[in-house]
């Protein structure tokens, strides 16, 4: 018996459902966020976004340059001839720069097969503020995203654009996002500072940098709190003029790195779980223009500044693969490669 019109019609829509159905991408399949060593092989990142014609340079005066105490004595030359201008008015080969060297940091990345997320170009204009360094405004650790409190005030305005990224990652990822407590305005002494330049991962224990310019005693608290007993949280103290943790240091796996020893007010008072790491060690003025600061790819595999020869050198002697790329123009305002991303998700 042969079947009806309305048989094969009934037949032909199921098996067009069924297709449909499987072609489909089901929400939150491989789509986590997960970052528990700084070394484990990453797979989705956010990279900051240099806006060309938008940064204007702050006048220079001496409560100026106490707030940055980390840039650096050429930093401000350079930056006193455009002192209440913008950048691209006075240095308008140096605003193109710094945007191209940002852009190539994500073609390198993607071409190492790593999935990259950018925030929005900032709305709002302030003086002293863009969002190249996307390192700071969001922190992940295990399954969380931290959206932090930034101690400069001038950079919690980039907090926008990481919070839409990390809304997305709320709706269709497997993890938490998480808000830090909401901050009085300026530098109060009640507020509860937190910034990813200083946050390492190590599995459960977590490394915050602690030198009176960006995280303080109270993100520590609030932080150990937020993650419980099972993670440890150890504030490690650097010298004044650093800037964030990662400016002194950089973790390439669970026994090898990269430091400047001087930049610690207690090198030998580190965490335990750090005393018999291999360190390739840089001078103060190399880990002021960034040295330490690169993406751990994996733990044979480094992204680092080709400003660096001899300490790049050093660190392919450990037998570790770096791909060196120009990543130079950030250095004038206090940041590097690894202030440029925050990982997604790491294996």
């Amino acid at each position: 018996m042969k079947p009806t019109r309305n048989l094969i019609a009934l037949i032909c829509f199921s098996l067009f459902v069924f297709t449909a159905f499987t072609l489909i991408e089901k929400p939150n399949v491989a789509k986590n966020i997960q970052n528990n060593h700084e070394w484990d092989q990453v797979e989705e990142i956010v990279i900051g976004r240099w806006v060309t014609s938008a940064f204007e340079v702050p006048a220079i005066s001496d409560d100026v340059k106490s707030l940055y105490p980390y840039i650096s004595d050429s930093s401000w030359k350079y930056m006193d001839k455009a002192q209440g201008h913008m950048l691209s008015e006075v240095y308008p080969q140096d605003d193109q720069e710094y945007h191209m060297e940002q852009e190539n940091l994500v073609k390198v990345v993607e071409s190492l097969g790593v999935k990259v997320r950018r925030p929005d170009e900032l709305e709002v204009h302030s003086i002293a503020t863009s969002q190249p360094y996307s390192r700071d405004p969001i922190i992940t650790i295990g399954n969380k995203i931290i959206i932090s409190n930034m101690n400069l005030e001038a950079r919690r305005l980039e907090t926008a654009n990481y919070r839409r990224i990390a809304l997305d990652l709320a709706k269709n990822y497997n993890g938490e996002v998480v808000n830090m407590p909401a901050n009085k305005p300026g530098l109060h002494k009640d507020n509860v500072y937190l910034e990813g330049g200083d946050v390492f991962v190590n599995g459960k224990e977590i490394y915050v940098g602690l030198s009176g310019n960006a995280s303080n005693e109270a993100g520590i608290q609030w932080l150990q709190q937020e993650l419980g007993d099972d993670y440890k949280v150890y504030g490690i103290e650097l010298q004044h003029h650093v800037l964030h943790l990662d400016c002194a240091m950089m973790l390439l796996n669970d026994h090898q790195g990269v430091i400047c020893k001087e930049d610690f007010v207690d090198f030998d008072a580190l965490p335990a779980a750090l005393k018999n790491y291999e360190w390739v060690e840089v001078k103060p003025e190399e880990a002021q223009r960034m040295a330490t600061n690169g993406m751990v790819i994996n733990d044979h595999t480094v992204i680092v500044s080709n400003a660096f020869p001899e300490v790049n050198a050093k660190i392919k002697a450990l037998g570790i693969d770096v791909v060196e790329i120009p990543f130079r123009k950030a250095n004038y305002f206090g940041g590097g490669i690894r202030c440029s991303y925050q990982p997604i998700y790491r294996q």
